[in-house]
C-alpha cells in the first residue's frame, strides 16, 4: 500500500466465492466540502450492492441513546478532575479560537469535547457529515443498512480510554491551537489526495498509546464483520479513512482472510 499507484478511498472486494463484488470506502465524518468530491462515483458503487454499512447503524443514534452515556463517571465533572482556575482558562481559550464554549459538555468524556472541537476546525459546507449523506443516499434507494460495530461498542471503547489520556489530549489543544489546527487541515489534504498510507500514519502518531484501542482492535472487528456481512450479500461498507491502511489495517487483515481488494481509480 506504499505506492502511490495504489492511493484510493474505494477498494473492491471479491473473491473467496463471494456472492458479487463489494466496496470497501475510507469516509471522512465532516461536513467540509472538501470530503465530498468524490460523491457521484460512490453512488454508483452503492447502487450496485445489496446493503450499506457504516462504522455503527446511524439509526440507533437517530432512534436515541442514553442522556448520560457519553458522561464522566459517577456524576463527575471536568472540574472533578482539573482546577477550576484550569478550566476556566481553556474554556476562555477554546471560546476564542473555535467560538465554543465546553460549559455545555461540563459532564462528558474529554474525548467527546476533542471531538467537537475537532468539529468546530474545519468548514461546515454540508448540512450532514459524508457519513450521514451516504446513509441517507443508501436508504433512498433501498439498500439495506447495517453497523459494522454497534453503538453500545463504541461508547465501550470511550470509556475504556484512560482518562489521563483523555485530560491530556484536550489540555494539549488549548497549549497548541495552532497546530491542533493545522493537523486537521493536513489530514483533510491527504484525505483529497486519497493518501489513505499518510492518513494512517498521521492518525497513528496523532492517538498515540490509544492506537491498540483506537485503531488495531477495531481493524480486526471491522475486518471479520465486513467479511462476514460480504459472504451474505453484496456491500458497500464505509469506515474511517485511517483504519484502511499499514500492517494491521483492514485491507490487509482482509487479504490475509483469503479475499482479494482491489484499488478503485476515483477522480
Amino acid at each position: 500500500m506504499a505506492k502511490k499507484s495504489k492511493n484510493s478511498l474505494l477498494w473492491q472486494i471479491t473473491g473467496n466465492k463471494l456472492p458479487g463484488t463489494s466496496y470497501l470506502f475510507g469516509t471522512m465524518h465532516v461536513k467540509d466540502e472538501r470530503a465530498f468530491s468524490l460523491i457521484e462515483s460512490l453512488k454508483k458503487a452503492i447502487d450496485d450492492c445489496d446493503a450499506f454499512a457504516t462504522e455503527f447503524n446511524l439509526s440507533e443514534v437517530e432512534s436515541g441513546v442514553e442522556p448520560n452515556a457519553m458522561d464522566l463517571p459517577d456524576n463527575q465533572v471536568l472540574t472533578d478532575f482539573i482546577s477550576e482556575k484550569k478550566y476556566q482558562r481553556i474554556r476562555k481559550t477554546f471560546i476564542k479560537y473555535f467560538e465554543f464554549d465546553i460549559e455545555i459538555l461540563k459532564s462528558a468524556m474529554p474525548l467527546i469535547i476533542t471531538n467537537a472541537l475537532s468539529a468546530q476546525t474545519l468548514m461546515t459546507d454540508r448540512e450532514l457529515n459524508l457519513d450521514q449523506y451516504l446513509w441517507q443516499y443508501a436508504e433512498s434507494r433501498e439498500k439495506v443498512t447495517l453497523g459494522i460495530e454497534t453503538f453500545a461498542e463504541q461508547l465501550e471503547i470511550l470509556h475504556a480510554i484512560p482518562l489521563d489520556y483523555q485530560f491530556k489530549a484536550l489540555l494539549d489543544i488549548a497549549k497548541n491551537i495552532s497546530s491542533f489546527g493545522k493537523q486537521h487541515h493536513r489530514m483533510t489534504a491527504l484525505y483529497e489526495k486519497q493518501d489513505i498510507r499518510q492518513m494512517y500514519q498521521s492518525t497513528k502518531k496523532s492517538i498515540g498509546s490509544a492506537r491498540k484501542v483506537l485503531l488495531y482492535n477495531r481493524n480486526v472487528i471491522m475486518a471479520e464483520r465486513i467479511e462476514r456481512m460480504a459472504q451474505e450479500q453484496t456491500i458497500f461498507a464505509a469506515v474511517g479513512a485511517a483504519h484502511l491502511a499499514g500492517k494491521k489495517g483492514v485491507l490487509k487483515l482482509l487479504k490475509d482472510a483469503g479475499l482479494k481488494v482491489k484499488p478503485v481509480k476515483l477522480n
